[in-house]
């Protein structure tokens, strides 16, 4: 290295004397060791696709907000059934046209006993317009044990309350001012005896926290049946319009020429017809025809469908019909330009079909269009759903949708507002997340579609 230096230098210089000027010795120009070599290699995870929109998905405040918002819907449809002692179908008959937290005057009467009994079965609480028990063997479970009574005679406007382990019926006209003035006991068993019917007691009385309706029923639970019903049936239309649109525009891309031509005219001809009214005419013609279809068959696949009920299964098939035009026509213009490329060359030259193509190169890499064209139709079908419940052309009764909910509401809008503007506020919720959730997934799985 001395010798090199001295022999391409101008000056003739001792090399080590400029090197110690600068504060650097021939030990620095020694070979870098492995351990060296390894310390200055930058470790960095490769990142696949997924997992880089995942990242610049949460980057995306508004979306994440919008997507925290909508679990949230989930689980008040999903799981607060559960948590409510009310079904979106039963009517209680003494509990008609309530408001938020309001109780009945039977339901007044027998929560000013509640604090003063262990457990209670009051007949005030049952749905139905026969609220009494009839004679018989009837048992409860409380805390571990078991009481089996049996009553000789109808029982109706009466509680039956356990009270330090003693069971006994207090009749409503016995309650007065919150304390019951007479009491009758009743003998019991801690066996079930064979055919006793199970009773559900309660230690409190749950209030109607968004009120009822004319026909006694809990407006909160029918609620959050309808948001179920309207969440599922989007999902579901959606992934309609994902296969058969996604089929289509893939078989129409990939052929071309007098295939290509052939199949696009049919999408335009679906575009140019009048929607809304296909849509309605398709609701009045099919309902009817399903309905009887459910009631003649009796397979397996008949009676899936007839637990929707007719309404559901024609706007299913309306989707099926009309609403998968939009992804054809995206899934196409992508397989257009996919299958220029040189492994769609490379798999047509093997002796690959047509079929195989599309299943393995063409939809795999389109998969970002799919899932942000699947994501906002989603709201779309929500709010089509919606509409025609609201017209009355959707879910039968007694199923709820937030719809069909809007529409029994509007005749009593200036009195009980309240009935339409809950139902609705979830309707908008859900729509508004929905819609801010599937931008911000096109902007993470396709960044060049940013705005």
């Amino acid at each position: 290295m001395k010798q090199a230096f001295s022999k391409f230098s101008p000056f003739q210089v001792d090399p080590e004397k400029v090197w110690a000027d600068y504060g650097i010795n021939s030990s620095d120009f020694a070979p870098a060791t492995d351990a060296e070599k390894e310390n200055m290699v930058e470790v960095r995870k490769s990142v696949s696709y997924w997992r880089d929109a995942a990242r610049r998905f949460k980057k995306n405040t508004v979306s994440m907000v919008a997507l925290g918002i909508f679990i949230i819907v989930l689980l008040f449809a999903f799981l607060g059934p559960s948590l409510i002692p009310y079904d979106y179908a039963n009517q209680y008959r003494s509990s008609q046209k309530l408001g938020p937290f309001e109780y009945s005057r039977k339901e007044a009467l027998v929560k000013s006993i509640e604090d003063q009994v262990d457990c209670m079965f009051a007949t005030a609480l049952q749905p139905g317009s026969a609220t009494g028990i009839d004679p018989g063997d009837y048992y409860f479970k409380y805390k571990g044990d078991t009481y089996c009574f049996n009553l000789e005679k109808r029982l109706g406007e009466a509680v039956i309350i356990l009270k330090d382990g003693e069971l006994s019926i207090v009749r409503e006209t016995h309650i007065h001012n919150g304390e019951i003035k007479r009491s009758t006991p009743l003998e019991f068993t801690n066996e079930i005896t064979d055919g006793a019917k199970q009773l559900k007691v309660a230690t409190k009385v749950f209030p109607h926290m968004v009120g009822t309706d004319s026909q006694g029923r809990d407006i909160l639970a029918r609620t959050m049946y309808g948001a179920r019903v309207s969440i599922v049936i989007g999902i579901v239309a959606a992934l309609i319009v994902l296969i058969i649109g996604s089929i289509y525009g893939a078989i129409s891309g990939l052929c071309g020429g007098v295939v290509d031509f052939v199949m696009m005219r049919i999408v335009e001809l679906i575009y140019s017809v009048p929607e809304v009214l296909i849509v309605l005419l398709l609701q009045v013609v099919l309902k009817d025809p399903l309905q009887k279809w459910f009631d003649s068959s009796h397979t397996w696949f008949a009676n899936a469908l007839s637990t929707l009920g007719a309404g559901i299964v024609s706007i299913f098939i309306t989707f099926a019909v009309l609403y998968w035009v939009t992804m054809a026509r995206i899934v196409r213009g992508q397989v257009l330009m996919l299958k220029k490329q040189e492994y769609v060359t490379a798999a047509t030259a093997l002796g690959a079909s047509n079929g195989r193509i599309i299943r393995r190169h063409l939809l795999p890499n389109c998969v970002g269009q799919l899932v942000i064209t699947t994501c906002l139709q989603i709201p779309s079908a929500i709010f089509l759903e919606s509409f025609l419940s609201f017209l009355g052309l959707g879910v039968s009764a007694p199923m709820a949708s937030l719809g069909s909910l809007c529409s029994d509401a509007l005749g009593t809008i200036t009195i009980f507002p309240y009935r339409l503007l809950f139902p609705g506020a979830i309707l908008t919720i859900i729509v508004l997340t929905l819609n801010l959730v599937g931008d911000g997934l096109r902007d993470a799985l396709d960044p060049r579609l940013k705005k």
